[in-house]
C-alpha cells in the first residue's frame, strides 16, 4: 500500500522539478500603443503650421523587445501601430494641442524625433523575475533662428513574480512613453524653441 501511494507522489514531484528546470517558452505579445497627447495643458492657438518627422534608427524596428524566458527569440513584443507611426501621430497631436496647425503665412516649424533606443527586456531562463525598459529619443527643432537638439532618456527596472502579461506590459510601456514625453515637451529650452510659453 505504501509503495502504491509513494509512486504517484514521486512522479508528481519529478514532474514539478522538471517544469521548474526547463521552464515554459513564452509567446509573442502585441502591445497597443497610445497616440494621444499626454500634455497637461489647455489647447492654444499659435497660428503656425508644423512639419513633423519621426525616424526609427534601431536595427530591429518591428519589435519593442523580448519577453525573455527559455526561448526569448520566439517571444518578441510587437507594437500596434508600429513605434514610428505611433510617435508620429503622438507628436502631431501634441503640437496641435499646443496650437500648431492650419494655414499660416509663416514658414512652418520643423520637428524631428529620432528613436535612438527602445528596448524592453526580461531575463532569460526558466523563471522570469526581472524586466527592464530603456528608451532614448532625440528631439530636434528648427524654428528659423532658433534651433534645438537634445537626447532624452528613460531607464526603468521592475522586479516581477512571473512573466508580465499583455495588460501589465501595455500599461507600463505607455505610461513610460508618456512620462518621457511630458519631461521632454515641458523643458524650457523646448518651449522656447517652439515659441510657446
Amino acid at each position: 500500500m505504501l509503495k502504491r501511494i509513494a509512486s504517484p507522489l514521486l512522479a508528481s514531484s519529478l514532474a514539478a522539478t522538471l517544469l521548474l528546470t526547463t521552464g515554459c517558452a513564452l509567446s509573442p505579445q502585441v502591445i497597443n500603443l497610445e497616440t494621444s497627447s499626454p500634455l497637461q495643458t489647455s489647447p492654444a492657438q499659435v497660428g503656425r503650421s508644423a512639419l513633423v518627422r519621426v525616424r526609427d534608427l534601431r536595427e530591429e524596428t518591428e519589435q519593442l523587445g523580448t519577453r525573455g524566458g527559455s526561448e526569448p527569440e520566439n517571444a518578441p513584443l510587437i507594437s500596434k501601430p508600429n513605434l514610428q507611426l505611433a510617435l508620429q501621430e503622438k507628436m502631431q497631436n501634441s503640437l496641435q494641442q499646443l496650437g500648431f496647425g492650419g494655414d499660416s503665412p509663416f514658414e512652418p516649424l520643423k520637428v524631428d524625433l529620432a528613436i535612438e533606443q527602445f528596448d524592453y527586456q526580461c531575463n532569460d531562463g526558466a523563471w522570469v523575475n526581472q524586466c527592464q525598459l530603456e528608451m532614448t529619443m532625440r528631439l530636434s527643432i528648427d524654428n528659423e533662428a532658433l534651433k534645438f537638439s537634445q537626447p532624452f532618456t528613460l531607464n526603468e527596472e521592475r522586479s516581477v513574480i512571473t512573466a508580465p502579461r499583455k495588460g501589465y506590459n501595455e500599461e507600463w510601456i505607455n505610461q513610460s512613453i508618456d512620462k518621457l514625453w511630458q519631461h521632454m515637451m515641458n523643458q524650457p529650452k523646448v518651449k522656447e524653441s517652439l515659441g510657446i510659453k
